[in-house]
């Protein structure tokens, strides 16, 4: 078998030139920041697809689809920050064994939880990716970057919906252990 030898282009954590001009020491910060959020994300996204498969229970059906529902858009978001990475000259996290480290979600592990804990992990994991796009958004404002900054005013909306929809899960009244238990 013969050897190739591979050469590369663009090293991960490069910054190259980038089309609409914006500038090297911006595009640096806003790469790195997002890709935490891909890391974040690709977390996220296998934690709701881990729950979607396991869930059980009398509301078993509807929250088994609606996880499922988020789990792929969490998977299409990841994707299109990895396109917008591009075009700011960087280039996406694509390591999953780099994702824990880079990440500002945890995930919360392989063990079945009881399902109030598992939305409330989730919730509490899409609060924080809000609140990370809402500092991405300033910047990008701050440093003229629209096309980041519309991107992720899209973004943000859908998560604010996701937790939205989880909060109204986890009201005394969605789920019977919490009405017991209070």
């Amino acid at each position: 078998m013969q050897s190739t030898k591979m050469s590369t282009k663009q090293k991960y954590g490069e910054i190259e030139e980038n089309p609409i001009g914006l500038p090297e020491k911006y595009c640096k910060t806003i790469v790195n920041q997002l890709n935490e959020d891909i890391a974040s994300s690709y977390i996220l996204f296998l934690q709701l697809r881990k729950q979607h498969a396991i869930i059980k229970g009398p509301d078993w059906k509807h929250i088994h689809d609606t996880l499922g529902e988020y789990s792929n858009y969490i998977g299409k978001q990841a994707e299109e920050l990895s396109e917008r990475l591009s075009v700011l000259g960087g280039l996406p996290i694509s390591d999953p064994s780099k994702f824990k480290d880079l990440a500002y979600v945890e995930f919360e592990g392989n063990d079945m939880l009881d399902l109030r804990r598992m939305l409330e992990n989730d919730l509490h994991s899409v609060q924080k990716v809000i609140d990370a796009f809402r500092d991405r958004i300033k910047n990008a404002s701050e440093n003229n970057d629209y096309g980041t900054e519309h991107m992720l005013k899209g973004i943000i909306f859908e998560y604010e919906e996701m937790a939205d929809r989880l909060e109204h899960y986890l009201a005394k009244e969605s789920l019977e252990r919490s009405i017991t238990s209070n």
